[in-house]
Parts: structure tokens; C-alpha cells; sequence
């Protein structure tokens, strides 16, 4: 078979492919921003930016299975305007629709173990949930493993927990370090990704995958200092508020907040592997014990040029996929009953002339359209709608002019529905301003995010006649 592994230079990713490359016989391609990878048989290296659908559907054409291990928490680009939650949106819903169009037969993804019952999830746990819905939307098969907290040398979350055990002589611990866990050694997680590739059983299934031991996250911090060789005194305190742990996790590790925030919100839930969810003993027997897992990933090399064909990809970001001048906004609007993307888009651009009636004008021609700033003879924008590319339920406009944009490859505005929830995302990628930065950072990009709330409040009036108007035809 041919298999594509999405985010193949991330910490999951990296291992998976020299683990399939290893032990299966199948072709490998490995889908990055870099597209670096080793010169070896039967691997292929794509440089990609998933945000573009194009792009996805060229790099899983003649695919088999796909493996999706992509998430946006950490932003590439200069100015990304919207939450990670839009952007892990249309990632999935991109790879999705790509996979349907390549006849994908498979999708293999890894997300959190989360209680799909409760209303009060965080941000973190419940985009994730969103991105798995997204993804079985097409039609495709998805084989979900469900994770708590991977141990390894190279893990996001168990590098803050390495860092805060080997800075911090005195560790102040907040109630959510009582939260009961069930961590998961890093190669059981690859272990359990291949088992899919290759195993009936685990088809449209959703594994959640954890160690027999059941710990708290204050035991895991004592075990890894134990492990370390690190005497450390804990001190609970729960009173502690959630912004304050945040803040000093941050301060400590040198971790971003955009990667903190939404992890430190996620602790409060019980991160455990419920009995219906649990793999077969007989498919995956044997866990890596957690001492075991904590003494490998605190001596493990990490990936360095020397060992990259063993370990993984690079993960340098490629000039020609990410442009960090480049601008991204996304913003989840309502969708009004009774309406799809091309009614959207329609609505838009007329709403946007009585909006600003008297300072800014649109003028739509068969296939343009062309934004105009009283006084001003030449454009603010020009946008040429793109039919090949557009379908009812998502409508693509190319930036190709106007004096607030400079010369533009890839700057394109979409509006696109949902296929799981009734919502509407508007999103601008590839936007590069002609403003100087600071210029467009105080002036365009707040207004554009202030156009598009404004927008939004008028189609929930939209929504809110529609159903005031079909109530009254029942009556």
C-alpha cells in the first residue's frame, strides 16, 4: 500500500515513518512544511501547507491509508488572527475533503482522551474532539487512538513536565495535579498506529490508549524527579489559580502561551482509558511501563542531522510553504437556516457596501469583485472568484490586487460550511499586506476582524428572521 503520515516531522510523526519504513514493506510519504526527508527507498517527502485544499488533494492522490497528526496550537505565521480551534478546523476539514476526492480507504488519527458526554470540555480537548468529527464527515473510515499524556524525548507536553522537574527545587502544586491520568510510553502509541495499518479490527473503532497504571499528575511530576535522580519538595496548594499556573509553567519552561494555555486547561479533566474504549489485550499485549518510559525519554538523544534517517524528518519549515510576512485570519460565523457558502458569500459582499454606505463601495463584475474606499478611484482589494475551485458549500476568492495588497501568490478569502455543526468559516490565507507591518498590525487587521464580527451579528439577525418567519407560516 501507500501510505501518507500528515505532520511526519513532528515528534509522532517522525518516529511512525522510520517505524513503517522498519517493519512494513508498504511505500511511505511524508507530508511537512520542510518536505525534507532521508534519501532512502520507498519514502517520498512532500512539502505542504494543508491550509491550502489544492495542495492536499495533489499530495494524497494514489494514497491508501492516511495518517492525520497535525495541530495548529503553535501559529507559523507572523499574524494569525483567530483561535487554534478555526485553524485545527480547516486543517481537518481540508485533509478530509482531500482524502475523499484521492478514494483514501483509511484515516488513522491520533487526538486526547476526552468524555464525549460533557458539556464543559476546554478548548484544547474539545477541538480535538471537533477535528475526529470532521474527519469521519466524508465518508472515510477513521480508526481514532485516543491519548493521554506521551512520554517521549521530543513531546511537547512531556518536555514542559521534564523542564519544570529539573528548574524547580520547591514545586507548588495546584489542584489539577490530582487529576488521575493514565500515560502512554511513546513507542506503545507507534506501536498502535501501526497495528491499524495493518489490522481489520481497529477499522471506524476509537481506541483510547493508556498504560495499566493509573497515576496523578502530582505522582507522574514525583516519578520523574525519582527517575531523574532529582530531589525535589512538593507543596500542595490548591487554591492556586488556573492563570497563575499557566503564567509560571510559561515563565519556567520558556513554553509559548499559545502551547500552554490551552494544555494546562486540559488538566482538569480525567485523562483515563474507559473499559468500552480499551484496545484487545491480544492486539497490543504489552505497555511499556511508566518508570520505563520516564528513564528512556529523560536519556534519549533528541533528533540532530546525525541520526535523522533513524529518528525522523527535519523540522524546518520551508521557505516555499511558510512565508512568515504571510497573514492568516479565520472566523467561525452562524450559518442562518436555509443557506450554504455561495448565499454567504452573496450576502457579503452586498452587506459589506451598506455596512460602510458612503465610505467604502464594492463593484462586482462576472468575476471579480473590487472594494473601493471613498475618493479613491483605485481599489482597496481586488478579489477574482475562482468557480473551478468552488463548490455550494465552499466559495474561493483569489487576492489578486488592489493598493492594500502587495504582490500576491497565494492570498486567497473562503467562506466554507461545516459539515458537523451549522457554522460558517471565513477565512483569509496567504495575505500579504502593503502596509508596513506595524501600520497594517494597528490599522487593517483589527478593522478586518471587526468587519467580520460585525458580519456575524448580521446573519445571526438573518438566522433569527428565518425562524421567526417559519414560525409564522406554521402558525
Amino acid at each position: 500500500m501507500k501510505i501518507a503520515v500528515a505532520g511526519a516531522s513532528g515528534f509522532v510523526g517522525g518516529r511512525l515513518v522510520a517505524e513503517l519504513l522498519k517493519k512494513t514493506t508498504h511505500d511511505v510519504v511524508a507530508l511537512s512544511r520542510s518536505g525534507k526527508a532521508p534519501n532512502i527507498p520507498r519514502l517520498q517527502g512532500i512539502s505542504i501547507d494543508f491550509f491550502s485544499l489544492y495542495c492536499a488533494e495533489i499530495a494524497l492522490q494514489g494514497c491508501d491509508i492516511a495518517f492525520y497528526l497535525l495541530h495548529s496550537m503553535i501559529p507559523s505565521n507572523r499574524l494569525s488572527q483567530g483561535s487554534f480551534e478555526d485553524f485545527d478546523f480547516i486543517l481537518a476539514d481540508n485533509f478530509a475533503r482531500a482524502a475523499q476526492s484521492a478514494g483514501v480507504k483509511k484515516i488513522i488519527y491520533v487526538g486526547g482522551i476526552v468524555d464525549d458526554s460533557r458539556k464543559d470540555l476546554s478548548q484544547h480537548l474539545r477541538s480535538r474532539l471537533e477535528v475526529e468529527r470532521v474527519l469521519a464527515a466524508y465518508g472515510i473510515p477513521v480508526t481514532t487512538i485516543r491519548c493521554s499524556l506521551v512520554i517521549g524525548a521530543e513531546g511537547s507536553s512531556f518536555l514542559i513536565l521534564k523542564k519544570l522537574v529539573s528548574r524547580l527545587p520547591s514545586m507548588l502544586l495546584p489542584e489539577w495535579c490530582n487529576t488521575p491520568c493514565q500515560p502512554v510510553a511513546i513507542d506503545d502509541v507507534i506501536k498502535s498506529l501501526c497495528l491499524a495499518v495493518e489490522s481489520d479490527k481497529l477499522n471506524g473503532r476509537c481506541i483510547d490508549l493508556g498504560a495499566p497504571e493509573l497515576l496523578t499528575y502530582r505522582t507522574l511530576i514525583e516519578m520523574t524527579a525519582a527517575v531523574a535522580g532529582l530531589k525535589r519538595t512538593f507543596i500542595s496548594i490548591p487554591a492556586i489559580p488556573v492563570s497563575l499556573s499557566k503564567l509560571w509553567v510559561m515563565l519556567v519552561t520558556g513554553a509559548s502561551r499559545s502551547l500552554v494555555s490551552p494544555l494546562v486547561d486540559s488538566l482538569n479533566h480525567p485523562m483515563t482509558v474507559r473499559h468500552d474504549h480499551k484496545i484487545n489485550p491480544e492486539l497490543l499485549p504489552d505497555f511499556v511501563p511508566i518508570r520505563d518510559a520516564l528513564q528512556k525519554a529523560l536519556t534519549e538523544r533528541p533528533i540532530t542531522a546525525s541520526n535523522v534517517q533513524l529518528r525522523g524528518l527535519s523540522s524546518q519549515p520551508s521557505r516555499e510553504v511558510i512565508d512568515g510576512r504571510l497573514v492568516k485570519s479565520v472566523q467561525r460565523l452562524p450559518q442562518p437556516e436555509n443557506t450554504d457558502a455561495l448565499r454567504i458569500a452573496r450576502y457579503y459582499f452586498s452587506w459589506l457596501s451598506r455596512f460602510f454606505n458612503g465610505i467604502v463601495n464594492v463593484k462586482n463584475s462576472h468575476t471579480c469583485s473590487y472594494f473601493y474606499l471613498i475618493f479613491f478611484k483605485k481599489p482597496m482589494l481586488e478579489l477574482t472568484f475562482s468557480p473551478n475551485r468552488s463548490t455550494p458549500d465552499r466559495q474561493l476568492f483569489y487576492i489578486t490586487g488592489g493598493f492594500l495588497a502587495a504582490k500576491q501568490e497565494r492570498g486567497r478569502l473562503e467562506f466554507r460550511e461545516s459539515p458537523i455543526a451549522p457554522c460558517i468559516f471565513a477565512a483569509i490565507h496567504d495575505y500579504r499586506p502593503a502596509l508596513p507591518w506595524w501600520i497594517y498590525r494597528t490599522s487593517q487587521a483589527p478593522f478586518h476582524a471587526f468587519v467580520m464580527w460585525s458580519f456575524g451579528k448580521f446573519l445571526s439577525r438573518v438566522d433569527l428572521r428565518n425562524k421567526q418567519r417559519k414560525a409564522r407560516a406554521k402558525s
